[in-house]
């Protein structure tokens, strides 16, 4: 599994397409033959099953080493309330997770989470992590930016599309002030 994240992390978009075209490629040639009754070629190549369940990612190692302790930002984030509700955003938990992250998160993790269940502690928990230490370095990648604590702090906080525009040196003063916290944490 540990091999296939590390894959996958590695891929930008393009790639990502590519595959996916050769797949949809592959598998209509494949059925094709198959219908043909060939037995040699696409048809007979064997597919990789996915993963039943999903596993725990609260412990999952970034490829490079760097990591984001998450209990330092739910302490920035909530103070540690795990009721915590931004009335401006609408973030929720732990971490402050926003509806549509939540929704995009849960799904890529393959668990079926509502947004209710961002005030669980453990799964706020989980979905900011999968989110800091998964999808934030993919996106860092796809961008072409640097892997580093300060650019995952700054998507985190900012977002990634902002971070990706207007580049780290126009971040506003709040983003650098998370940033100096998560330090001195």
């Amino acid at each position: 599994m540990r091999e296939l994240l590390e894959k996958t992390l590695s891929m930008n978009e393009l790639d990502i397409r590519k595959h996916l075209r050769t797949a949809a490629v592959g598998g209509l040639i494949g059925a094709t033959a198959a219908g043909f009754g060939y037995r040699k070629g696409l048809s007979q190549r064997e597919v990789e099953k996915p993963v039943e369940k999903p596993i725990s990612i609260t412990k999952v190692e970034h490829p490079v080493e760097l990591q984001i302790d998450i209990q330092k930002i739910a302490k920035i984030e909530s103070s540690n309330n795990p009721n915590a509700v931004n009335k401006r955003t609408g973030a929720r938990g732990l971490c402050q997770i926003m509806h549509l992250t939540w929704e995009e998160m849960v799904s890529k993790m393959g668990v079926d989470w509502s947004w209710e269940k961002a005030f669980d502690e453990e799964a706020n928990k989980e979905v900011a992590n999968y989110y800091m230490n998964i999808e934030i370095p993919r996106l860092l990648k796809y961008y072409g930016l640097d892997d580093t604590v300060e650019n995952r702090l700054a998507a985190y906080n900012w977002g990634p599309g902002n971070l990706s525009r207007k580049g780290f040196e126009n971040a506003p003063q709040e983003t650098i002030d998370y940033i100096e916290r998560y330090k001195s944490l």
